[in-house]
């Protein structure tokens, strides 16, 4: 009984191992994230739109080009089921006003780079990640924040304060993604950048947010 109890425990362990997919159309990011995944003990299985299915724990979207209706419709349907969604960087950029829905899902509006104020602009240069909520489990569990900086939250009013943060060598800067579903977000994460001889900040490098059960 001993025996059988041990392997059915060990199946039961196997078997409790997140599943992670990450659903891309660059594939050399995502093979470097799902490497660091399956260290952490996630199987991670990396997949483009035509082979995509949500049978997982957690989705991870990096997908830069044309996301394809049904895909969107079925990771918003997912999510709102109680599934687990990241969206990472090129996720959530302007390529996607050509699929209104998926900003709208995710309650960002990204506005045209002529646009009179506001407009979207990508900017390059070296980028500190703010820790905006430091007791949030999110931004304490296994993350170090070598750096501390000084910092305005782009929540105006707001005064300049000394938070922890690590910097992003030669990177990329989302400026002016517009919040559309007032407090909903819990934000985690702020940015900051010097480009062009001003430094900007916005609270803009990551938030969390219910979606449906998801």
């Amino acid at each position: 009984m001993r025996v059988w109890l041990a392997m059915m425990f060990s199946a039961a362990a196997v078997a409790a191992a997140p599943r992670a997919v990450l659903l891309h159309d660059e594939l050399g990011p995502m093979e470097t994230l799902g490497a660091a995944l399956t260290k952490s003990g996630f199987e991670a299985a990396v997949q483009e739109q035509s082979v995509f299915t949500p049978k997982t724990d957690v989705v991870f979207m990096y997908v830069h080009g044309d996301l394809k209706p049904s895909v969107r419709d079925a990771l918003i349907a997912w999510a709102e089921r109680g599934g687990r969604l990241i969206v990472l960087h090129h996720g959530m950029a302007s390529g996607k006003m050509r699929s209104p829905r998926w900003p709208e899902f995710l309650g960002v509006r990204i506005l045209p780079r002529d646009a009179p104020e506001n407009a979207w602009i990508v900017l390059r240069g070296d980028v500190d990640v703010v820790n905006l909520a430091p007791g949030h489990w999110i931004t304490t569990h296994e993350v170090r924040w070598p750096e501390t900086v000084a910092y305005v939250p782009s929540d105006a009013p707001s005064a300049e304060q000394q938070l922890p943060a690590f910097r992003l060598r030669d990177t990329e800067f989302f400026h002016n993604q517009l919040f559309t579903d007032a407090r909903r977000k819990t934000v985690l994460l702020g940015v900051k950048i010097t480009s062009g001889g001003r430094t900007i900040m916005q609270d803009r490098g990551g938030w969390m947010m219910p979606a449906g059960k998801g």
